[in-house]
């Protein structure tokens, strides 16, 4: 019984010894970049999804569909501490999402926030 356990313990920490040597850290730049993993955003939200994380667009450019494609938008977010050198979500960097119809597309960030 005693052995049993022993085994059962010694196979699970060599179970997760070797699924742990394959975790890299990130880099400080990453860590910089994105703390905290503050990538909140994922390709296909749609825009109450994006509306619940962020809230409310400081700024939304519509163009009209045409007979190929949906309407499109742009939700333009402002940065709310430019002088922050830490991004996360549209703290530092104004950031710019698209959306085709009612789903996000793509997103960026101004290289240079005003």
């Amino acid at each position: 019984m005693k052995q049993g356990i022993i085994i059962a313990i010694l196979l699970f920490l060599g179970v997760v010894g070797l699924s742990c040597a394959e975790i890299t850290p990130p880099s400080p730049a990453q860590i910089l970049q994105h703390p905290l993993g503050t990538d909140s955003l994922r390709r296909g939200m749609p825009k109450e999804e994006v509306l619940e994380l962020w809230g409310k667009p400081a700024k939304t450019i519509t163009t009209a569909p045409d007979a190929w494609t949906d309407e499109k938008e742009e939700w333009v977010y402002d940065a709310r501490y430019p002088a922050i050198p830490l991004d996360a979500d549209y703290l530092s960097r104004t950031k710019r999402l698209y959306f085709e119809g009612n789903i996000l597309i793509r997103w960026e960030e101004d290289k240079e926030t005003k």
